[in-house]
Formats: structure tokens, C-alpha cells, sequence
């Protein structure tokens, strides 16, 4: 894909996110949360639908029955196109449990939740649980007797996958835990909570510019994963052309000098707040002095240091063997 394509994707999904949880803090009754989305949407669309009339109710009918074959109609398309795995059969049992979580979208009541308001959390999980399981076991399936060819396709295909993910964990879940965040040091009736426990009062305005750095400061390796994976992109494209010329050479090394800067920025920002935190403790209502330490994003930059860094070992040896020659 196309840099500007990806890009326009991304921001179309900050978009989104933001939009969603924007709606999430004042519409928690429509929209309890992304994990949710859209299947809540759709069960009390349907919902209003079917109790419009007779007529709204045989319209309700059909289009619970569409969207929930819908990946029967993915299980026809593969196998008219050649390319059906014996993995794919699962898409049946991904229509049967489409059909459960609908009905209980549209009758949440029904749902035997063994906690009040977590129900439609649950069925969204369950199936998107269920639908990653079956994309990663037949992406493996794919990749085990793929050709190279195909295996940069779908390297590039998960890479723009997990700018998504990075870009959801920024202006979906990060944002959304913000604003309630925000939303709880509004109905505050006193003071400060350190580590959960409330103790006199302090300035919201000092707070809500903390909570606002928080944000920031835990949004930051997901920027920068989401920096190494352009770039990531980017050296992949100049491998496929050239494996050992110029331009992969030369972005291998920032590759990799972007994975140091990122790993040392990101540790030096965490300790950095946490020392303002102590310093304006008598000034906040609230703090997070937890030590947070992003394993994910860590792992994901010291693979990504490590692949370049043997990238870099690899064309250098190449280069010492054209000497020779």
C-alpha cells in the first residue's frame, strides 16, 4: 500500500476513535465501548426497526439474518476464487456466533452478564477473539508454503495492520480513558486520590493538565512503534528492489538509530513525569505514580533493532565478499 494510502486510512480510524469515544462519555447506553462496535450499534438499529411495525420488524428480520451470513458469503467468495483452506470452515461457526451476539445486541436483557452493563463488552470480545484466532491461523497457513513475493504482500499488509492497532490504542483507548479520567476529577466531591484513595482537596486545573500529560506520556511509545513501522515499510520496499544497494543500506541504519532514540526518549519521559508528579503532588487532585513500563512497545523496538541489525551485518558481508571477488 501506498504511504499516502496508509495514511488516509489512519486518520480516517483517528477519526473514528475519536468521534466514538467522544460520543462514549456522554452516550454510554449506545456506545458502552469499542470492543462493542458496531454490533451494539446495529442490535439497537434493528431493535428500533423491529418494533416500528409488522413491516419494520420482517425488514429487522432479514438484515439480522444478512449480516450475521456474512461470513458465509466470505466462505463463497474464497472458495469461488480458488483459494478456500480447510481453516476457512471456521467462518461457518463465525456465522453462528454472529447470529448469538446480534440476537443479545438486540435483547440485551436476555444476556445473562454476571456483571450489570458488561454484557455487550463481553459478546463484542468474544467475537473478535474468535474472528483474530482464525485470521492469524490462516495468515500462518498462507505464509508456511508462500513465495517471497508473497510474503513481503503480507508483511506489508500486518504492518499496516499494526498502525491500526497503534492508532486505536491512541485515540481509542487511550483517549477514552482520558476523558473518563477528566469526567471523575469533574465529580470529585474531594480531594486528592493517590493510588486509589481519596484525601483532601487540591486544584482540578493543575490535575486536568497532569491527566493531559499522562496521556501524552503513555501515547508515546505507541507513536514511535508507529514511526518504526513506516520505516519499516519503507526499508522493506528498498529490500524487494535491491537487497544489498544504497537506499537499503541507508535506511536499515535509521531504522535502527531510530529504534536506540525511541527505547531511550520513551524511558526518559516516564521518569520525567513521574518526578513532576512528585514535585506538584500538593498542587493535584489526583496522580499515577505506578511505573509503567511498556513491555509491548519495548519488545516490538528491540525486534525491530535487531532485524536491522543484522540487515546491517548482512549487506556489510555482502560488501566484503564484492572486495574479494
Amino acid at each position: 500500500m501506498k504511504r499516502k494510502g496508509m495514511i488516509g486510512i489512519l486518520t480516517a480510524e483517528a477519526a473514528v476513535c475519536v468521534i466514538f469515544s467522544l460520543v462514549q462519555v456522554n452516550a454510554s447506553g449506545v456506545c458502552s465501548g469499542l470492543a462493542a462496535f458496531p454490533f451494539e450499534q446495529t442490535g439497537y438499529a434493528l431493535r428500533a426497526l423491529s418494533l416500528s411495525g409488522s413491516v419494520g420488524n420482517a425488514a429487522a428480520i432479514l438484515l439480522y439474518m444478512g449480516l450475521s451470513l456474512l461470513p458465509c458469503l466470505a466462505w463463497l467468495i474464497l472458495k469461488k476464487k480458488g483459494k478456500l483452506l480447510g481453516i476457512d470452515h471456521v467462518l461457518y461457526g463465525l456465522s453462528i456466533l454472529l447470529l448469538i451476539v446480534h440476537y443479545y445486541m438486540i435483547n440485551p436483557g436476555l444476556f445473562p452478564a454476571p456483571v450489570p452493563g458488561t454484557g455487550k463488552w463481553m459478546l463484542g470480545c468474544m467475537f473478535y477473539s474468535a474472528l483474530s484466532g482464525y485470521v492469524v491461523i490462516r495468515v500462518l497457513l498462507v505464509c508456511r508454503r508462500a513465495q517471497p513475493e508473497t510474503l513481503h504482500s503480507v508483511l506489508q499488509k500486518l504492518l499496516v495492520f499494526l498502525n491500526m492497532v497503534f492508532v486505536y490504542l491512541i485515540f481509542g483507548q487511550g483517549l477514552g480513558s482520558l476523558l473518563k479520567a477528566v469526567q471523575n476529577v469533574g465529580s470529585m466531591d474531594s480531594g486528592p486520590v493517590l493510588s486509589g484513595f481519596a484525601q483532601g482537596a487540591q486544584s482540578p486545573g493543575m490535575t486536568y493538565l497532569f491527566l493531559g500529560l499522562g496521556y501524552l506520556v503513555n501515547l508515546l511509545p505507541y507513536v514511535f512503534d508507529m514511526g518504526i513501522v513506516f520505516l519499516a515499510g519503507r526499508m522493506l520496499t528498498a529490500l524487494k528492489t535491491d537487497r544489498y544497494g544504497d537506499a537499503s543500506v541507508e535506511l536499515t541504519s535509521r531504522l535502527a538509530g531510530f529504534c536506540t532514540r525511541a527505547l531511550g526518549i520513551t524511558a526518559a519521559a516516564d521518569v520525567g513525569f513521574n518526578l513532576l508528579q512528585v514535585l506538584f503532588c500538593s498542587s493535584l487532585s489526583q496522580m499515577d505514580l505506578v511505573i509503567h513500563v511498556p513491555v509491548i512497545s519495548i519488545i516490538f523496538v528491540l525486534a525491530a533493532l535487531l532485524f536491522a541489525r543484522y540487515l546491517q551485518e548482512d549487506q556489510k558481508l555482502k560488501r566484503e565478499h564484492d572486495l574479494i571477488i
